[in-house]
């Protein structure tokens, strides 16, 4: 199925995502960016599938035809963008609904009229934010810690090996 988009319809690209740790990678960035370009601005249902604002309904192989990507490339980049918590998804055997977290900050209130985010979406991306930037910030932490580690053991290296005189 072929959508026909207007020039009225617009997302939003922060130029931060400069910064974003997957910008370098060509295929995660065209696949994060085809999922907002494709994300629903407003709730709805498919065949029985209900989607919420920010969710869309595809599969491996219908997102490789729409990206130039391979399905491996795709399932690459998916499992990139689910790990850092830019994505979710849930599949059965027919269809596969991808979120893009927190569509609502990356798009903001210009939303076409007729949509309205619920309080509960709303706190739920913000309980979302939270627990991502948690865990980030454990992450980090470990980070430090292992480069401190590693600091450590060039300098007992430096000073003549592991204490061994």
């Amino acid at each position: 199925m072929s959508w026909k988009y207007s020039d009225k319809e617009y997302i939003k690209i922060f130029r931060k995502m400069l910064n974003w740790e997957w910008y370098t990678d060509v295929n995660t960035t065209k696949l994060f960016l085809h999922c907002l370009l494709k994300a629903n601005w407003k709730d709805g249902s498919w065949h029985g599938y209900k989607y919420k604002r920010g969710q869309f309904i595809t599969s491996l192989p219908t997102l490789s035809r729409e990206t130039g990507l391979t399905v491996r490339q795709v399932r690459t980049a998916l499992n990139h963008l689910k790990a850092t918590g830019e994505v979710t998804d849930w599949h059965d055997t027919k269809i596969r609904i991808i979120t893009v977290n927190f569509y609502d900050p990356y798009q903001g209130s210009d939303r076409p009229k007729g949509s309205q985010a619920t309080g509960k979406r709303q706190a739920s991306d913000r309980q979302a934010t939270a627990d991502i930037r948690s865990i980030r910030s454990k992450e980090d932490k470990e980070d430090k810690e292992i480069d401190l580690r590693s600091e450590l053991t060039q300098q007992e290296l430096e000073e003549g090996g592991w204490g061994f005189d």
